[in-house]
């Protein structure tokens, strides 16, 4: 696709991104001289109709914003099968690689990026838009330090139906879902500012809130779990942001934001007053748990109700029942001591006697998981080290030791190894470096060398002209580097031919292959070349001209045709003999020279020549008057 242009405007440039709907090329729009974004809808995508109408409400949602905390969209086209859609060209890069870069942003410049991003939302909401996938994959801020809300792709108008697919089709990111996202429910302005509070969540401590194996159980943990509070993971947090923080992404509805604007007042008061108790705060009112008091069902006997006084001596106890009573309490008491002994056994033999159990398998689950796994097995897990590795995600175990199924003590350790995930390195700048050099820092980065293409170029042979990735980008380790390398200026001389004595159309050919352009072809008269035949070019063969620059043709009509012409003069009533002469202008030729007799009435002088030709007529050397006769044209008269 690079070098195509679009619309007759837009040529694509480079490659700039992408993700699973489109690619997006830095282009030039020739039209107004500027750069541009080009989102084009994959290719392989073009016969879903699905996703040709999500593409179509993309440019829909964006043509109605108009904010300079909002990506504007210029364009959009459809050209054969090609769907794209223009925007502004944002030169910086994405939130998602500035806090990666970052580590964490100062709670400032968090709150300032936070500050935009809400701008942004609020246009958005009072056009009746919900973004429904923030994140800061789709925030973009470019050098000055602005930041601007990008991809539209799944937003819709709040007056059309917002009900969100759950489970495999969920839409948007999972990491920003709101709790009515994952759950598949209604989504209005509220679910874009529990994404934005996920999202200034990330900025200040440098980590998602919720994490999983898989999409659902992150979804799940959005609508089941509480986050760890920011201020346990940054303790550098003032308050007031972790309140806004609290706040914007409350689970239920009506505790959170009721608009874009809320939100940023709390977020421009922020800046004032960092410490500030000024947020309006959702606490639950769950009490502590409290033991009620047991109610005694039996009241104290008195006569009056007719029960036997012990005293009266009416019915004096049995013996036997004292015996009874003996009896059952003794077997009560050894039940007792028997359940003891049982208990105390179970302790024991659970603490105090080893037993041999099989190592279970946790190679693959992430760190939390493995220790429950080995504690239900009574064994201990112990990190050995974390590091990085290119296929194994960040958090799972990579390998273990003692292995699955080998037999140890109970309480043995088994020794894990950790991934810390892929090792993200920053592109060194490889511009203007020679071939060798930019290949040994690159190499030294831990970068591969991918493929080298040489192009023709001003700087010198063998210098890098341009690298892609570009530089300062973070990668994973072991990315490959593909390098431009110049092989020095472009040879745009060439030698014009001779192009004389051939048809027009072997001449063509002929300036063709000489890396020409045919120019300008007059066509005359030439007695000398026959009619088609090329007899004079511009320029002349042998000059050293540049590629490309026109050649003009002259080509021969053939011999010119020429016919007797007659002049006719009328000098009145003279008695006399006068001089007549005619003179051709053009190069002072006298043609005629003779006396006439003007009184015998008219003088016909006949003239032969070529071409198109002036005369000056002279009578008794004194000017009469000038003719133009054309010799190629034949009249009434002429022989």
């Amino acid at each position: 696709m690079l070098g195509k242009i679009l619309g007759g405007r837009y040529e694509l440039l480079e490659k700039t991104g992408g993700g699973g709907m489109a690619v997006v090329y830095k282009a030039k729009c020739h039209l107004l001289n500027r750069y541009v974004a080009v989102k084009i809808l994959r290719p392989d995508l073009v016969e879903n109709e699905e996703f040709v109408e999500r593409f179509k409400r993309e440019s829909q949602s964006a043509a109605s914003l108009s904010h300079p905390n909002i990506v504007n969209m210029y364009d959009v086209g459809q050209e054969n099968d090609i769907h794209y859609i223009v925007m502004e060209y944002v030169d910086g890069m994405t939130l998602k690689d500035y806090i990666r870069r970052k580590g964490r942003l100062s709670s400032e410049e968090a709150v300032r990026i936070a500050c935009q991003i809400c701008a942004g939302l609020h246009h958005a909401h009072e056009n009746n838009i919900v973004h429904r996938d923030i994140k800061p994959q789709n925030i973009l801020i470019n050098k000055e330090g602005i930041a601007k809300v990008a991809d539209f792709g799944i937003a819709r108008a709040v007056t059309s139906s917002t009900v969100t697919m759950a489970g495999a089709n969920v839409i948007g990111s999972v990491h920003y879902f709101s709790p009515e996202q994952a759950r598949g429910g209604y989504v209005d302005k509220k679910s874009d500012i529990y994404s934005l509070g996920i999202v200034l969540y990330e900025m200040v401590t440098g980590v998602v809130p919720f994490e999983g194996d898989s999409a659902i159980s992150v979804a799940l943990k959005h609508i089941q779990e509480k986050v760890i509070p920011p201020v346990e993971i940054n303790p550098n947090i003032p308050r007031s942001i972790q309140f806004i923080i609290e706040r914007a992404i409350e689970k239920e509805l009506k505790n959170r934001y009721d608009n874009a604007a809320e939100m940023l007042d709390d977020l421009n008061r922020a800046l004032e007053e960092p410490d500030g108790a000024y947020v309006r705060r959702f606490v639950d009112d769950n009490m502590d748990t409290r033991i009620i008091p047991v109610i005694n069902g039996h009241e104290k006997s008195s006569p009056e109700a007719g029960q036997p006084n012990g005293e009266s001596g009416e019915n004096p106890p049995d013996k036997r029942r004292g015996w009874v009573l003996v009896t059952i309490s003794a077997i009560a008491a050894a039940a007792v001591l028997l359940v003891l002994f049982m208990v105390i056994s179970s302790i024991f033999k659970q603490n105090f006697i080893v037993r041999d159990v099989p190592v279970p398998l946790i190679e693959g689950y992430d760190e939390d998981t493995a220790r429950e796994i080995l504690r239900s097995s009574g064994l201990v897990l112990v990190v050995d080290e974390r590091r990085y590795d290119t296929d194994v995600e960040e958090g799972i175990i990579i390998s273990q030791n003692p292995k699955e199924g080998i037999k140890v003590k109970s309480e043995s350790r088994v020794h894990v190894v950790i991934s810390s995930g892929v090792r993200l390195v920053p592109v060194p700048d490889v511009v203007n470096l020679s071939q060798r050099d930019a290949e040994i820092q690159l190499e030294n980065e831990g970068l591969k060398i991918g493929q080298t293409e040489f192009v023709s170029s001003d700087i010198a042979s063998g210098y890098v002209i341009r690298q892609e990735p570009e530089a300062y980008e973070d990668v994973p380790e072991g990315t490959a580097v593909h390098l431009y390398i110049s092989k020095g200026p472009e040879d745009t001389m060439t030698v014009a031919g001779k192009y004389t004595g051939v048809t027009e159309s072997i001449a063509e050919e002929m300036i063709k292959g000489d890396k020409l352009v045919k120019g300008e072809v007059k066509e005359e008269y030439n007695s000398e070349y026959k009619e088609g035949i090329v007899f004079r070019q511009s320029p002349q063969p042998g000059a050293n001209v540049e590629q490309g620059r026109k050649v003009d043709l002259w080509v021969s009509l053939g011999e010119q045709p020429s016919y007797k012409k007659k002049i006719e003069l009328y000098l009145g009533d003279i008695d006399r003999k006068v001089r007549v002469q005619i003179i051709r202008t053009s190069d002072d030729k006298i043609i005629y020279d003779k006396k006439q007799n003007p009184s015998e009435g008219k003088i016909e002088i006949i003239l032969e020549d070529k071409g198109k030709q002036n005369y000056a007529i002279w009578i008794d050397n004194e000017y009469f008057m000038t003719r133009t006769l054309n010799f190629t044209e034949k009249e009434r008269g002429d022989e």
